[in-house]
């Protein structure tokens, strides 16, 4: 059962370090097809960097939860000791 969990992590982890990374034109496109379609208010170029600006802008509001998940944005401050 334990072995079964540790292989899961792992391959969970894997599947997280394969789909973070930099989002390259060809990587928002396979993400989002239609990022070089143009709509009504945008032009072609336009929608993709609006696409590209949001798939930024959630790559670092994850890291920045992951960083509070695993409590590494800050000390703590449960210590009677200093920590610096």
């Amino acid at each position: 059962m334990m072995r079964k969990t540790g292989c899961m992590l792992v391959v969970t982890a894997l599947t997280a370090l394969g789909l973070a990374g930099c989002a390259s034109k060809t990587a928002t496109v396979i993400g989002y097809p239609h990022s070089t379609f143009a709509n009504l208010t945008q032009s072609p170029h336009e929608h993709y960097q609006s696409v590209s600006s949001i798939a930024a802008h959630q790559r670092r509001a994850l890291i920045e939860d992951l960083d509070i998940f695993f409590m590494t944005d800050r000390p703590t401050r449960l210590t009677r000791w200093v920590t610096k």
